[in-house]
């Protein structure tokens, strides 16, 4: 089914059609040939408004819907298992304009008038697999949550304060809480504009909600009976809960403060476990309570280890090979790692072996050189997916699954501080590369040495 947009449309007119789109694979959607010629989002939002509202694509520079001033945003999805539904990526909602925003008082704004006049249409982006795949799971006109709007307010003055500072050129995403200003365009230098305080120009940015904010966001909307929270108490900011809370269990082992809590943790995981406990949380859910998504902080642990050779690097989750070959890196998870997360490293010392005391932690926020760093290897993979330039090689005649190997980056010496390798063992770990390449799982790690540097341990 497919409609021609037009004045007579009534508003919720929109938004009931709009309804009937949930639970359609976009591949069924696709009658122009949207997702052969491109597959990122801006093709998948190409696609909707043109296939199925009849509206042509980038025929206008204002809203979409013309007639009613409302904007359709389509925005990717994903649900993992243990931890249920979390953002993939940032909501832009429109470029900054150096020259004239800070004269804009936020009543005004585009960002407040985005929060009204939005079609937002959600998809599930699954890892590894072909984007016609997807399926639209939640189609909603985006409603700015009263609670969260002070916030939003302060991160939009923020930005503008920077501006009528002459200071645009400072501007980080890492300012701001809910609604920051990311980096737009592409990038290496050929983004700078003038901005009106200062000669120096600044990166082209645009303002947009935080992967953790709409990962919150989803969630209330879909599963407000699972969303967890820590208490923090009024008048209280978040980062001063977080450090209170860990300042009390340092220099205690953790079977004190199993023993303190009453909770008994096992497994690999059990001192991130631990943590979560610390703070009322279910314990492997802490990281995506509401009030750790919103503030943007993540907590990861560090282990001292006896046996210096057991120390791990750390990790992060499994690569998605479709997410590289089809989104700009500023459109990717891994910006939302390092451009917009900030993390508690917790450090915990081995005194005996498989016993550990809680030692300290330290708060990092991951530089500009690492993003950088990180931008680098993922367009590195980036060009050889598109390519056709990954080999893959099995010695069929070592192991129950061969021996596999690869011309993908990722050794240390190739991106310091990135390591890319497998994880895992088993059938499990193998994935299809979007040409049909069947290649073993991989993750992203950060090498040991720079993580135990930045906690303050000896290499």
């Amino acid at each position: 089914m497919s409609y021609v947009y037009s004045e007579s449309w009534t508003e919720q007119q929109i938004f009931d059609l709009a309804k009937e789109l949930e639970g359609k694979k976009l591949g069924d959607l696709d009658k122009s040939g949207w997702l052969k010629r491109k597959k990122d989002k801006g093709s998948i939002g190409n696609m909707i408004q043109s296939d199925y509202f009849g509206i042509p694509a980038n025929s206008i520079k204002g809203a979409d819907f013309e007639h009613h001033h409302i904007e359709l945003k389509v925005t990717p999805i994903l649900k993992k298992k243990r931890v249920g539904y979390s953002s993939k990526e940032r909501l832009v909602l429109g470029m900054i304009n150096y020259m004239e925003d800070y004269q804009i008082p936020f009543e005004e704004s585009i960002v407040n008038k985005k929060a009204q006049s939005m079609l937002l249409i959600f998809y599930i982006h699954e890892e590894n697999k072909p984007v016609e795949e997807f399926k639209i799971i939640k189609t909603i006109r985006f409603e700015l949550p009263k609670s969260d709007k002070p916030q939003v307010r302060l991160d939009y003055q923020t930005i503008v304060d920077k501006i009528q500072q002459g200071e645009a050129h400072e501007i980080s995403e890492k300012q701001q809480k809910i609604m920051g200003a990311c980096t737009k365009g592409q990038g290496n230098g050929k983004d700078l504009v003038k901005q009106p305080f200062s000669i120096e120009k600044a990166k082209s940015r645009a303002y947009s909600y935080k992967v953790g904010y709409m990962s919150a966001y989803f969630r209330n909307l879909m599963t407000p009976e699972q969303v967890e929270h820590i208490h923090v108490p009024p008048q209280q900011s978040f980062l001063d809960t977080v450090t209170e809370t860990l300042n009390k269990y340092v220099g205690k082992t953790d079977e004190e403060i199993q023993f303190d809590l009453q909770k008994e943790v096992k497994g690999k995981s059990s001192l991130f476990n631990l943590i979560g406990f610390m703070f009322g949380s279910k314990g492997e859910n802490l990281n995506h309570t509401e009030e750790f998504l919103k503030e943007g902080y993540s907590i990861k642990t560090v282990r001292d280890r006896l046996d210096r050779k057991d120390n791990q690097d750390m990790s992060f989750p499994n690569i998605d090979f479709t997410e590289i070959a089809n989104d700009k890196f500023e459109e990717s998870t891994w910006y939302g790692w390092f451009a917009e997360t900030k993390y508690l490293l917790t450090v915990w010392d081995e005194y005996e072996k498989n016993k550990n005391r809680f030692v300290g932690y330290t708060i990092w926020v991951p530089d500009d050189e690492l993003i950088i760093t990180a931008s680098e290897l993922y367009y590195r993979i980036k060009n050889m997916l598109n390519t056709g330039s990954v080999r893959v090689d099995i010695d069929e005649t070592k192991g129950e699954h061969g021996k596999w190997s690869d011309n993908l980056p990722g050794r240390k010496a190739d991106y310091p501080p990135f390591q890319i390798r497998p994880k895992g063992s088993g059938k499990s770990v193998f994935v299809t590369l979007p040409n049909g390449l069947i290649l073993k799982k991989k993750s992203l790690f950060i090498n040991k040495e720079y993580i135990r540097k930045i906690v303050g341990l000896n290499q």
